[in-house]
């Protein structure tokens, strides 16, 4: 008898009418494509911020490298214009305090001009010599004092080689005043006993808190001379 062969059934699947609700397929190279063109934008945007802060911090470094060079030179007619031009501003505090007849009465820091002449303050206070703080942020603080003697001889038998013209904060957040910047100058460092006179400065950024103080010391202050508040000068405003 002979075997018989089974052979399957063949059939033929229409896969589109089989499934005739299937989504339609997003092209991956297209997707690949929007993805690159959002990181792109995104990059481009955080170089453009990187940018604008290099360029904002480069001109206030040029601004204040230049601030010091025309107060180390004593070229004080344009520091003099700077601090009118920020009087004028009214957005951001402001201080210049110059010296004055009792500028030398205080038994801690220099006392000063708070109102006369070039003096001026904007939304910052003062109290027996202390400028205080009344809005949080980083300031310029600068000082400049003239210093002279008629006699370099009663010094000198004083001992005083050297004079300290200092800026000190005070703040309710700790117990102790706090020293920021200090410059020491020679006494007398010209022979003989004639006049003798010299100046000292002092210039930097600081980051203050309301209800801060920041004030001026001098070692030896009957050496300061505050003639018509162009010789010695504090001030403060924020960047």
């Amino acid at each position: 008898m002979e075997e018989q062969i089974v052979h399957p059934s063949v059939f033929v699947v229409d896969g589109q009418q089989d499934l005739p609700f299937a989504p339609p397929r997003l092209s991956k190279r297209r997707t690949c494509q929007w993805t690159q063109l959002a990181l792109g934008i995104l990059v481009l945007l955080a170089l453009i911020g990187v940018a604008s802060e290099a360029y904002f911090l480069l001109g206030l470094h040029r601004n204040l490298k230049g601030i010091s060079a025309q107060m180390a030179s004593g070229d004080h007619s344009s520091l003099e214009k700077m601090v009118q031009e920020r009087k004028s501003q009214q957005d951001k505090p402001a201080a210049h305090l110059t010296g004055a007849n009792y500028s030398l009465v205080g038994e801690s820091g220099l006392l000063w001009e708070p109102s006369l002449g070039l003096a001026f303050l904007h939304s910052m206070s003062y109290h027996e010599g202390s400028l205080i703080c009344t809005h949080p942020g980083y300031y310029f603080v600068y000082s400049k004092v003239q210093l002279g003697d008629i006699s370099c001889s009663s010094g000198r038998r004083d001992g005083d080689t050297f004079i300290t013209h200092g800026l000190y904060k005070r703040t309710p957040r700790y117990p102790e005043e706090m020293e920021l910047m200090i410059n020491r100058r020679p006494y007398c460092d010209r022979p003989g006993n004639e006049l003798w006179w010299d100046n000292s400065f002092l210039g930097g950024i600081v980051h203050l808190e309301e209800e801060e103080k920041i004030f001026i010391r001098v070692s030896k202050k009957r050496l300061v001379r505050v003639k018509d508040g162009t010789r010695s000068y504090f001030g403060a405003f924020m960047i």
